[in-house]
């Protein structure tokens, strides 16, 4: 699904609100220094999200590698503790390791399809005009992809209770 604005640019949007609408009507500065607060955390997450993925995929494998080593360690020690920490590392360090992506490779090639699809939409809708009806056949096959996306992703971005002020 072609998702503009992008994340990144929804919580940059979010900090300018908060600093052109938000913060300039606050009159105690508890409340400021609140505001400025949570534009500093968007801004960490703004800067976290092109490299979450990969962060994790990383910590996973080394974990599971640490989980191994450590048990690999101790695993002679006759003792209670020591084979609590064997069998975690027989199970938990057996693990197989995740890929990890790299370059940010898989957001960058979404949005490029996602806009490939739009511009497919439009250039169906042309054929359509122009009487090819083996283009409502082609367009059935974009919708049976994008229904299904938009409700996973309606489903994922909405809050139980409705919006703010609603519900």
């Amino acid at each position: 699904m072609n998702t503009t604005p992008s994340i990144d640019e929804l919580l940059e949007g979010l900090i300018f609100a908060l600093g052109d609408e938000i913060l300039p009507y606050l009159t105690n500065e508890k409340s400021q220094a609140t505001a400025v607060m949570m534009q500093s955390v968007i801004q960490e997450i703004r800067q976290l999200l092109p490299v979450f993925d990969t962060y994790v995929a990383q910590e996973h494998n080394e974990m599971t590698k640490v989980l191994r080593d450590v048990a690999s360690l101790v695993g002679d020690i006759d003792s209670d503790a020591a084979l609590r920490i064997s069998e975690r590392g027989a199970a938990l360090g057996a693990v197989v390791d995740v890929p990890v992506p790299e370059n940010n490779d898989v957001n960058s090639a979404h949005r490029a399809l996602g806009f490939a699809l739009q511009d497919t939409l439009r250039d169906l809708d042309e054929l359509q005009r122009k009487g090819f009806t083996v283009a409502d056949d082609a367009l059935d096959i974009v919708r049976s992809y994008l229904y299904p996306t938009f409700v996973r992703y309606a489903n994922t971005v909405s809050i139980e209770g409705g919006m703010v002020g609603r519900g």
